[in-house]
């Protein structure tokens, strides 16, 4: 159950689940004033792929959170956002959110589900987490583990536990269990397609990933998650608290590294950090033991070993695991804040010219690979902040470049601002701008790449797929930075267009499939070329695809803040099957 947001700011949204949008892109979200079941919508908290979010407030005047689910995309959909109100019925704790109400809307000509929930005015765990004590930080995972034990005694697998879910509540403290919107009771059928439920890949089990290892290529082969699987999520949460990092290292392509989840033991906690017991080190690597017979047997039974460590707590309790580390003071940190001045100036003066027409980015990292090479534009690509150009009067005489004119001004303009030193310094330093590139030549796909992706998997040449950046954000659709070669993935299958494999396995790329290539910037956009997919198994198929923005262009736009080196782009793209790189 998808819910609502908070933070000290006080309100922020929680990642929410599914695929697909609820709004299509030209569509806007419901306005300030909708009535939705007797409340009046305030605004949007967030969206998900699912459903969206909003902060509504009663006759009486009282916040709450509104989830809208959709009904009118689908059999599958509608059944989702029905199960998930059931689910949220069967709820009831301090550490659980609230389900306050339900229904339809609009009345006349229902096109979503509603769902009412306790609106919490509190940051998610992982931004509560920093400076915090042991004490603290076992008291959250024991109340994280009372919800555990409250939801599965009601027969309801949570399936996504993980620190964005949990939210601190500010005025108790304490920590509540949100977004059931991918949890499971054996009530409701499974509305999974693929191999696996719903979930995020860092906080899978063990088991998990063996059965998808042990039955990988069977039709109709589904894990079905259990206790265990929500225990091993909370150890993967207390690991992250303890230590400030994943129990394992992400594997070299960006993936999960399977074969370390499934047969490494993780690094013991005290040893990344000295401040962690050896009891409390004890409970949290019992939480990540291969098998599920090998951790808690339930949630009940790690609330009372939680309890026993209470029982034995120190001085040592109350000392921050992670204190924040500040430098001392030097004698030369005014020399340092100058020099420090000069260079945000030359920063923002480099910024301001690349971003004037005609630059483009150099990424630094050497010419193309040949097959990995980063996409050149397509020549009719279009820019979105291109417009006809006024041509100049001719005089006579020399007359100065307008490109170097608007260089001067730049730096002009980010030496505003600063006095003495700083701005002599700013104004006389050598203006050093990154070289030009000639785009990379058209290029055939990888060998076999087109084969692969047509015969073997299903897909079709030009059909498109929405896709994500590897980036913590990206469920509230911030901007992302990216790399050359930061991978992409696939949130939700990708299914075939057609039966290949004469078994009905619709699905070609299952979700989280990381798809890597290399990243090209040209006028104010940036090109992309694809060649590898990735899946979770470690099963790897070359592949032929380009990037495109949401409305179908080729590349997609550099947006504010972007700089040499630094490009800022949308969190979610698409890519395109080709079977040439033109």
């Amino acid at each position: 159950m998808s819910t609502q947001t908070q933070s000290p700011r006080p309100e922020h949204p929680v990642p929410l689940h599914g695929e697909g949008a609820l709004h299509p892109p030209d569509e806007s979200p419901l306005p300030v004033g909708t009535r939705i079941g007797g409340d009046v919508v305030e605004g949007v908290l967030g969206s998900g792929g699912f459903a969206t979010v909003y902060r509504v407030r009663g006759p009486e005047g009282h916040l709450s959170a509104l989830k809208l689910l959709p009904l009118d995309q689908g059999p599958e959909r509608a059944a989702r956002a029905w199960r998930e109100m059931s689910l949220g019925t069967r709820l009831r704790h301090p550490n659980l959110v609230r389900q306050l109400g339900a229904g339809q809307w609009p009345p006349d000509n229902p096109r979503f589900v509603w769902l009412k929930l306790e609106l919490i005015d509190g940051p998610t765990l992982d931004e509560w987490a920093p400076g915090r004590t042991l004490g603290e930080v076992v008291e959250r995972v024991l109340e994280v583990a009372r919800a555990l034990a409250v939801s599965h005694e009601a027969g309801v697998l949570h399936r996504d536990v993980k620190e964005a879910n949990i939210l601190v509540r500010e005025r108790t403290g304490q920590a509540v269990l949100v977004d059931f919107g991918v949890g499971y009771h054996p009530a409701y059928p499974t509305l999974t397609k693929g191999m696996f439920p719903p979930g995020t890949l860092p906080y899978r089990a063990p088991e998990a990933w063996a059965y998808g290892r042990a039955h990988a290529g069977e039709p109709g082969a589904h894990y079905r998650a259990g206790v265990g699987d929500d225990l091993y999520a909370l150890g993967v949460v207390f690991y992250r608290l303890l230590t400030g990092r994943f129990p394992f290292r992400p594997a070299e392509h960006g993936g999960e590294d399977v074969d370390a989840v499934l047969h490494r033991a993780p690094l013991p906690p005290h040893l990344v950090n000295p401040r962690v017991p050896l009891a409390v080190e004890a409970v949290c690597l019992r939480l990540l033991a291969k098998t599920p017979e090998a951790r808690y047997p339930d949630a009940v039974a790690l609330y009372g070993a939680l309890e026993a460590l209470k029982a034995g707590a120190d001085a040592s309790w109350s000392v921050p695991l992670l204190p924040e580390r500040r430098p001392a003071v030097k004698p030369w940190f005014h020399k340092a804040r100058v020099l420090a001045a000069v260079g945000v100036g030359l920063a923002v003066a480099l910024a301001a010219w690349w971003l004037t027409p005609g630059q483009e980015v150099a990424t630094g990292r050497g010419a193309p690979e040949p097959v990995r090479a980063v996409a050149a534009p397509r020549p009719e690509a279009p820019r979105k902040d291109s417009a006809p150009v006024k041509q100049q009067p001719q005089t006579s005489g020399p007359q100065p470049e307008a490109v170097p004119t608007r260089r001067k001004a730049a730096v002009r303009a980010a030496c505003l601002g600063l006095t003495g030193a700083a701005l002599q310094a700013c104004m006389s330093a050598p203006q050093q701008v990154p070289p030009e590139r000639p785009a990379p030549p058209p290029q055939a796909c990888p060998a076999g790449a087109v084969e692969t992706m047509t015969d073997m998997l299903g897909l079709r040449l030009g059909e498109r797929k929405s896709m994500a950046w590897a980036e913590p954000n990206i469920m509230n659709k911030k901007p992302v930075r990216v790399d050359a070669d930061t991978p992409l993935f696939i949130p939700g299958d990708w299914e075939a267009n057609r039966d290949v494999r004469g078994r009905g396995d619709k699905v070609a790329l299952p979700d989280w499939t990381w798809i890597s290539g290399r990243l090209y910037v040209h006028e104010g956009r940036v090109y992309g070329r694809f060649t590898e997919a990735r899946t979770p198994l470690g099963v790897t198929y070359p592949v032929c695809l380009e990037l495109l923005d949401t409305r179908g262009n080729v590349g997609v736009e550099l947006l504010p803040g972007s700089a040499p080196g630094k490009m800022m782009v949308n969190a979610v793209v698409e890519l395109r099957v080709v079977d040439r790189f033109r």
